[in-house]
């Protein structure tokens, strides 16, 4: 899983700069979520077999395929882009590996059935 490392320090001369390091962070995100939205369409998993798998708090209720919590982790990433308070990023920042983390579970449970 990848961690995103929000800081308000100033980098050490030849670090990288947070944008870059968000930049890349959020690439690696969108590749990992690409890979999943393909095991999620691989499994032909159903919305009612996948909708239990997730605490109602940590994705919206509202999704009506597999491939919209995606959507939603995708949206979440866009914010986190988007915001300059570090305490809202430090916030998206484990939201998304939160879900990420969830959706990766059921993704390896589904994989296993028969």
């Amino acid at each position: 899983m990848l961690c995103i490392l929000i800081t308000t320090d100033k980098p050490q001369s030849g670090a990288l700069t947070m944008p870059q390091e968000l930049q890349n962070a959020t690439l690696r995100l969108r590749q990992q979520l690409k890979v999943m939205r393909g095991q999620i369409d691989a499994l032909s998993v159903s919305e009612e077999e996948f909708k239990d798998w997730f605490d109602q708090q940590l994705f919206k209720v509202t999704h009506s395929q597999p491939g919209d919590y995606i959507t939603e982790i995708e949206g979440n990433i866009r914010q986190l882009e988007r915001t300059s308070n570090v305490e809202n990023q430090r916030w998206l920042a484990e939201r998304i590996e939160q879900q990420m983390l969830a959706l990766q579970r059921a993704l390896r449970c589904f994989a296993r059935k028969p």
